[in-house]
């Protein structure tokens, strides 16, 4: 850059823009050198390269984001979903946990889509508790996609941090497998400013049974409790003879102790 003029010991802000990287990146390497001419074309020394001071700040909870060309792709990098029971009609409670590699201040949001298959209606409102109140009390329901909208609370979400989210559906009346479910977020910073966001990627589900039921903690798997196999039979037709009858029974669902037949 080409200086009109600046006195010995007064300070040159230069500010400029550049698109930053798609993909991760650290800060580069940055050296500055300055050729001193007389103000009317002639050089008269130089001043030799050196490595330019950066601040080591964090911006947006990302380490060292304040450095130039540090470049962090947005991203939940804990996001799992599971439930407490596949059994229909029921009200089901649903876990979620996340956790960005950014801040998210408050107003940010974080969408959940695809949890579709439930008895809930759409709702302004869905009542949901979450880690310190911090992604807020009630989110905004849609039916038909699955969509549940949460809103990042005063005092916002730190990157590195894991954050849970409870809410309840009824689930549906009939057998289903668990549907596709994405989580993605809009971040914002703490002065309102849009910061970037997190693609919309596919929730981790536990995969693991639930009474008995496989993968019936993956969220909204419902399966009726029916019998698989139901036969009774007996010893002997004769009459007045001690007769024995033999039930053999398999059930789709583990019968704990206290459960009745």
């Amino acid at each position: 850059r080409r200086v009109l003029f600046r006195s010995a010991g007064s300070a040159c802000v230069v500010t400029f823009s550049l698109q930053n990287s798609a993909t991760n990146q650290a800060s580069p390497s940055v050296s500055v050198s300055a050729e001193i001419q007389d103000g009317i074309g002639n050089s008269v020394g130089s001043i030799a390269a050196a490595a330019m001071i950066k601040p080591g700040t964090d911006v947006y909870g990302v380490a060292k984001g304040a450095d130039p060309l540090t470049v962090l792709v947005p991203e939940l990098v804990v996001k799992s979903i599971e439930q407490s029971t596949p059994v229909p009609s029921m009200a089901n409670t649903l876990t979620v946990t996340l956790m960005a590699n950014y801040d998210l201040a408050s107003g940010s949001t974080v969408t959940i889509t695809g949890l579709t298959g439930s008895q809930t209606a759409d709702t302004d409102s869905l009542a949901i508790a979450s880690t310190s109140n911090m992604l807020g009390a009630a989110g905004q329901w849609i039916q038909s996609l699955g969509q549940l909208v949460l809103t990042v609370a005063s005092g916002g979400t730190k990157a590195g941090l894991p954050y849970s989210v409870t809410f309840g559906l009824t689930n549906s009346a009939t057998d289903q497998m668990s549907p596709s479910v994405s989580i993605g977020a809009t971040i914002l910073g703490e002065s309102g400013e849009t910061a970037g966001s997190c693609t919309m990627v596919d929730m981790d589900k536990p995969g693991t049974a639930l009474y008995g039921v496989p993968h019936g903690a993956d969220p909204l798997t419902v399966v009726v409790p029916r019998f698989n196999a139901l036969s009774i039979g007996q010893s002997t037709p004769a009459s007045d003879a001690t007769n024995t009858l033999t039930v053999t029974l398999t059930a789709n669902y583990d019968l704990a102790s206290g459960s009745t037949v």
